[in-house]
Protein backbone atom coordinates (compact mmCIF):
# COMPACT_ATOMS: atom_id res chain seq x y z
CA UNK A 1 0.00 0.00 0.00
CA UNK A 2 1.51 3.10 -0.85
CA UNK A 3 1.53 6.50 1.29
CA UNK A 4 -1.12 8.24 -0.42
CA UNK A 5 -3.36 5.08 0.02
CA UNK A 6 -2.88 4.70 3.40
CA UNK A 7 -5.88 5.33 5.82
CA UNK A 8 -5.34 6.73 9.43
CA UNK A 9 -7.96 6.00 11.99
CA UNK A 10 -7.69 6.95 15.62
CA UNK A 11 -8.68 5.15 18.86
CA UNK A 12 -9.21 7.37 22.01
CA UNK A 13 -11.96 6.65 25.06
CA UNK A 14 -14.58 9.03 26.12
CA UNK A 15 -16.66 9.80 29.61
CA UNK A 16 -20.27 10.00 28.93
CA UNK A 17 -20.92 12.87 31.25
CA UNK A 18 -24.37 11.64 31.98
CA UNK A 19 -23.61 8.34 32.73
CA UNK A 20 -19.61 7.86 33.76
CA UNK A 21 -19.49 4.80 31.39
CA UNK A 22 -16.33 4.48 29.28
CA UNK A 23 -16.81 4.68 25.65
CA UNK A 24 -14.52 4.20 22.71
CA UNK A 25 -14.42 6.43 20.10
CA UNK A 26 -12.60 6.75 16.70
CA UNK A 27 -11.20 9.52 14.27
CA UNK A 28 -11.01 8.73 10.60
CA UNK A 29 -8.60 11.41 8.96
CA UNK A 30 -9.95 12.01 5.46
CA UNK A 31 -7.13 12.49 3.06
CA UNK A 32 -5.79 11.03 0.03
CA UNK A 33 -7.39 8.52 -2.41
CA UNK A 34 -9.88 8.65 0.52
CA UNK A 35 -10.86 12.01 0.22
CA UNK A 36 -11.08 11.56 -3.55
CA UNK A 37 -13.10 8.74 -3.21
CA UNK A 38 -15.40 10.46 -0.76
CA UNK A 39 -15.41 13.85 -3.06
CA UNK A 40 -16.85 12.02 -6.30
CA UNK A 41 -19.59 10.62 -3.73
CA UNK A 42 -20.33 14.00 -2.31
CA UNK A 43 -20.29 15.51 -5.86
CA UNK A 44 -22.44 13.02 -7.92
CA UNK A 45 -24.89 12.02 -5.07
CA UNK A 46 -27.86 14.13 -3.92
CA UNK A 47 -28.13 12.27 -0.40
CA UNK A 48 -24.32 12.54 0.78
CA UNK A 49 -23.63 16.49 1.64
CA UNK A 50 -20.48 15.61 3.60
CA UNK A 51 -18.00 13.47 4.47
CA UNK A 52 -19.59 12.33 7.58
CA UNK A 53 -22.71 11.08 6.17
CA UNK A 54 -20.48 8.96 3.37
CA UNK A 55 -18.55 7.24 6.31
CA UNK A 56 -21.82 6.92 7.96
CA UNK A 57 -23.61 5.47 5.11
CA UNK A 58 -20.51 3.28 4.66
CA UNK A 59 -20.06 1.93 8.35
CA UNK A 60 -23.66 0.72 8.39
CA UNK A 61 -23.95 -0.44 4.82
CA UNK A 62 -20.34 -2.22 5.56
CA UNK A 63 -21.74 -3.65 9.22
CA UNK A 64 -25.07 -4.67 7.54
CA UNK A 65 -22.98 -7.10 4.95
CA UNK A 66 -20.80 -8.50 7.75
CA UNK A 67 -24.09 -9.45 10.02
CA UNK A 68 -25.63 -10.95 6.93
CA UNK A 69 -22.25 -12.78 6.11
CA UNK A 70 -21.90 -14.09 9.54
CA UNK A 71 -25.34 -14.96 9.65
CA UNK A 72 -25.67 -17.05 6.33
CA UNK A 73 -22.25 -18.99 7.97
CA UNK A 74 -24.45 -19.75 10.98
CA UNK A 75 -27.32 -21.76 9.07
Amino acid sequence: MNKIDKVTIMSDTFENEESGETVQGITIIIDGKLKQVMDVLINNNLNYSNYTEVVKESFFRGLNEIVTEHNGKKN
